[in-house]
């Protein structure tokens, strides 16, 4: 998982809205996947890790769960009782709950359940961040969305320029809204987007029947600027 600089403006962004929100449960939630969610997640509880905040992450995303060796192999737990709690994976900086060892999804879709167990786990973290399954893709496997209505307090869906569209876009927002999920802000994500040499060849190529030899003497020229190809 590839994160974020500390220093970027962008994540300085979001850690000041959560900040404004006053929230303490905070959702990480994209709409087909890929698009960056759990790094964003990641990258920003980091960021307020070394701001001397404790942080808790609940992966609740069994489509791209959280990849970390860790020695101890923890043990089957629930949200229902305490075992959720004493199957955090203490690090560091940035402690992890697995949904890899979640024993009962059933009680998970019980909005009332989750967040009881939110609210407990809220006396030992500042903050708790959850990084859940794609908005748009549904399955037995995942989390529904209207688990979250009761105790999140602000959730970033994020979005990928070049890869989501205006659609998917309001689709997702729609989703998120059915379920009872309040306070979405979205998050626009350009590491998919094509660099802007390779967006200007493209369109180049497309009138070059029209007019080859002023095409060819631009292209030759842009070619030649590499910094135009370097990638977000």
């Amino acid at each position: 998982m590839k994160l974020i600089p500390a220093q970027y403006q962008e994540l300085e962004a979001v850690c000041n809205e959560i900040d404004n929100s006053k929230a303490r449960c905070i959702c990480f939630i994209s709409l087909t996947g890929n698009e960056g969610s759990t790094s964003l997640c990641a990258s920003v509880a980091q960021r307020l890790s070394l701001q001397s905040a404790k942080v808790l992450i609940i992966d609740l995303n069994p489509l791209n769960p959280f990849k970390f060796d860790d020695p101890k192999t923890p043990e089957s737990w629930c949200f229902s009782d305490i075992s959720c709690q004493l199957n955090i994976i203490n690090t560091e900086q940035v402690d992890l709950l697995t949904m890899a060892h979640l024993k009962e999804l059933e009680s998970v879709k019980n909005k009332s359940v989750l967040n009881d167990a939110i609210e407990r786990i809220k006396q030992e973290y500042d903050y708790i961040f959850l990084d859940m399954s794609p908005a748009l893709k549904c399955n037995r496997g995942n989390v529904p969305l209207h688990a979250l209505s009761l105790c999140t307090e602000l959730t970033f869906l994020t979005v990928s320029l070049g890869y989501n569209d205006e659609e998917a876009l309001c689709h997702g927002v729609a989703n998120l809204e059915h379920a009872g999920v309040n306070n979405v802000k979205i998050v626009v994500a350009q590491h998919q987007f094509a660099p802007l040499g390779s967006r200007i060849v493209k369109t180049l190529k497309a009138f070059q029947p029209k007019w080859p030899k002023l095409t060819e003497y631009l292209l030759n020229k842009v070619i030649k600027q590499r910094w135009l190809f370097l990638p977000y």
